[in-house]
């Protein structure tokens, strides 16, 4: 028997349970967990926001060291170190076959570690292979925390926003996703607005590249953009927050021609105004999460030192509920992980 926090039902806390020890199916790669990366979408989770199948050990942001094969894999061995890709696209659609495998037809019906299938807020975790990602030698909650956190604003910013040499970009909402997201908009050549409430969480930023930092608390939005763009605003703001304020001020501070990209996930609808977006030419686009190609590109960058981690705290698997409603009330400056063993 292992040890395993599992989702019940919504509204409830984890519960932290023994349940067996998983069998490997002949595609599958069984992994000694190492670290899982704590994400606000297992909060959504909890609240009933997106929907997980029960009961399930949620964690998807998951590092580990091979501990046995199927008879059918070839690519990995015992001992190997890898990097959990958590959603499964089909790879036979015709998203798939054009590169588009996070749109794939068919992705919310195949497995989602730590959401629809077994996670990594456990001792072990049993993972088809073709979605693992080899890891180089590097700290293991460093690695867990690029398998959502930094893929989700890899693909945000490069394949979503397209963010490219001499670009403003506004990163609005400091948390774990926007901290990669601010480092990625800065490798690629963009100058670079963080925008929070927490001011700890706006230093944070700032030492890692950041050329601007907006309180939310005590600035106008719109004006502090204005200036520092000398009125143009600016060409895409990367919103991770998503609420009525967020959109407003986004809006209001988008360069003519600029992109709105929606990352962060509500329960509620937004308003935007449709005559403002067409005058100006602005557009509006989703984010989901990068495929396993930009999850490999992602982890060559933390390897080549490039991209410096988020981590701040660590927390024991016995800790999960103390530590995610910690996460929920934005105690945690960057990103959090779970230390299994």
């Amino acid at each position: 028997m292992v040890k395993a926090a599992r989702f019940h039902k919504v509204g409830e806390p984890l519960k932290l349970e023994e349940v067996q020890k998983p069998r490997v199916g002949e595609n599958e790669v069984l992994l000694k967990v190492k670290a899982a990366g704590m994400c606000h979408s297992d909060i959504h989770v909890i609240d009933g926001i997106i929907a997980a199948a029960t009961p399930v050990t949620l964690g998807h942001e998951i590092a580990g060291e091979v501990e046995e094969v199927g008879v059918n894999v070839k690519n990995f061995k015992h001992g190997d170190r890898a990097l959990v890709h958590f959603l499964s696209p089909c790879g036979a659609c015709s998203y798939c076959l054009e590169g588009n495998g996070m749109i794939c037809e068919n992705l919310f019906t195949r497995p989602g570690y730590g959401f629809s299938v077994d996670g990594g807020y456990a001792e072990y975790c049993k993972v088809d292979a073709e979605r693992l990602v080899p890891l180089p030698d590097m700290p293991w909650d460093f690695a867990a925390t690029l398998g959502c956190a930094g893929i989700t604003a890899y693909h945000a910013v490069t394949r979503i926003a397209k963010v490219k040499l001499a670009d403003n970009i506004a990163i609005y909402g400091v948390g774990g996703v926007g901290m990669y997201a601010l480092q990625i908009a800065k490798l690629s050549g963009a100058k670079v607005i963080a925008i929070g409430r927490n001011q700890q969480k706006l230093k944070m930023a700032e030492s890692l590249g950041a050329d601007h930092i907006i309180n939310a608390s005590t600035s106008k939005i719109k004006d502090e953009i204005r200036k520092f763009t000398n009125g143009k605003g600016v060409d895409v703001m990367v919103d991770f927050v998503v609420s009525d304020e967020s959109i407003k001020n986004s809006s209001s501070s988008l360069a003519n021609g600029g992109k709105m990209v929606i990352v962060g996930v509500s329960s509620k609808p937004i308003s935007i105004n449709p005559q403002v977006f067409v005058l100006k030419e602005f557009s509006l686009a989703g984010s989901l999460v990068g495929n396993k190609n930009e999850l490999e590109e992602l982890v060559d960058l933390a390897k080549s030192g490039r991209l410096k981690s988020t981590v701040t705290q660590r927390f024991t698997l016995d800790e999960i509920n103390s530590a995610l409603e910690a996460l929920r009330k934005g105690e945690i400056v960057g990103r959090g992980y779970i230390i299994i063993q």
